[in-house]
């Protein structure tokens, strides 16, 4: 079944809150298909989006984790 507008805002939401609420949750992709009970189509397109919005990293080997900003020396 093909997730709606409203559901994937929700889940967009829901998978940026988890990641802004605890900022040392480092997850695979399969690992958060599990923690956010979601397929792994929506779930990449999820992260993908925020990796694209810059509120996650995604590391080489495939890790997902809360975006930090680096200063920039004046």
């Amino acid at each position: 079944m093909t997730p709606t507008v409203r559901e994937i805002g929700s889940l967009v939401l829901h998978v940026q809150g988890a990641f802004l609420n605890k900022p040392t949750l480092h997850l695979t992709l399969h690992q958060a298909e599990h923690e956010f009970r979601v397929d792994a189509v929506s779930c990449q397109a999820v992260l993908g989006t925020l990796v694209d919005a810059h509120v996650l990293d995604r590391t080489s080997d495939g890790l997902y984790s809360r975006h930090f900003p680096q200063a920039h020396a004046a």
